[in-house]
């Protein structure tokens, strides 16, 4: 079976950032905030590099000295130092698309690795003391002032309440576009650590101050992180030996409201695929979303796959679809908020 781009091409579009992030996880960084700057994978500096806002669709990005890469292919070809056609063949064996099973997934030469490595990591006490400035800042959800982070949350239908040491509300925290401040705005941020509890950034969602998300480009972002980010969550609620994981706080939050499991949220499904659960988790379910991509289900199926050759009992839960006309996906909050809706 001949292997054709254009149809490789057709079925990575939607998929890319977790495409990217499986094929060169060093790109984690750029993949976190896109759109926005940060050192380059390949040859360090200061904030050279960044993939594109749409990155998730065409793939590519650009370095301010390395010149621009339009999509995917052209991005893993800079990135690992491969050919088209490694590149090509990579993204269809991570797609599953395999004409007849005789390829290996292409290594990216270490000399991209290393570089990475070093620009992924720059400074990480500088961006811990980043951090911890910031959740300095923030005031518990029961505060009076915190408000607007009460009313977002009753609009998605969720009254349950996270750990206070994890989600917190800042009344007035700066919005910033290519290091330019475009406005403040009353902010949830979360706490992202890692499977051993370490900080490793912070998530932030912009609101009004009537509770509606703020009208900025990137409602969501994540600070950047003083540590390798993959594999961490935030961790909302105490864990026990069974434990929920989702990609989005508001999903994590309506799933623990429904059934009173401790629910984490992964933040998205490039993340979710390469969660790592604490020790002592005996069964994780994963509350997956139901995307027209079907990046949602791809990074569920992994995270299952590899969680089972641990050892570790899992069930996976999808929202029933379809999903709704004009939407990209479906997650459980929305699902339970549109049936409440038709409920009355």
């Amino acid at each position: 079976m001949r292997l054709e781009s254009d149809m490789v091409r057709d079925c990575a579009r939607g998929q890319w950032i977790c495409i990217l992030g499986r094929l060169a996880p060093f790109l984690e960084a750029a993949l976190a905030r896109a759109g926005r700057h940060v050192p380059c994978p390949v040859h360090g500096g200061r904030d050279g590099f960044r993939v594109f806002r749409d990155v998730n669709e065409t793939g590519g990005g650009i370095c301010n000295t390395c010149g621009a890469f339009g999509d995917g292919f052209s991005l893993l070809m800079w990135a690992n130092s491969w050919s088209f056609r490694a590149a090509l063949e990579a993204v269809a064996c991570d797609l599953r698309l395999d004409p007849g099973g005789s390829w290996t997934k292409p290594k990216p030469k270490e000399r991209r690795l290393a570089s990475a490595t070093h620009a992924h990591t720059r400074d990480p006490v500088s961006a811990e003391q980043a951090l911890r400035r910031l959740w300095e800042q923030t005031i518990e959800l029961e505060a009076q002032d915190a408000e607007p982070l009460r009313r977002y949350l009753l609009r998605r239908g969720i009254a349950a309440v996270p750990d206070p040491g994890v989600v917190r509300f800042h009344p007035a925290l700066g919005y910033y576009e290519d290091r330019v401040r475009k406005g403040t705005y009353p902010a949830m941020v979360a706490r992202v650590t890692s499977a051993q509890g370490g900080l490793l950034s912070l998530h932030r969602t912009y609101l009004t101050r009537d509770g509606q998300k703020a009208p900025v480009e990137f409602q969501k972002k994540i600070m950047t992180p003083c540590r390798p980010i993959h594999g961490g969550s935030i961790r909302l609620f105490q864990v026990g030996p069974e434990l929920g994981i989702a990609e989005g706080i508001e999903t994590a939050l309506a799933v623990r409201q429904r059934t009173g499991m401790p629910v984490w949220a992964a933040l998205s499904a490039s993340f979710l695929e390469r969660w790592e659960p604490p020790a002592g988790v005996n069964l994780v379910v994963i509350w997956a979303d139901l995307d027209r991509s079907g990046a949602g289900t791809s990074a569920a199926n992994r995270l299952r796959d590899r969680l089972l050759v641990q050892g570790i009992q899992v069930a996976v839960n999808l929202p029933d679809g379809p999903v709704p006309v004009g939407r990209k996906g479906l997650d459980w909050a929305d699902l339970w908020r549109l049936r409440l809706r038709s409920a009355a």
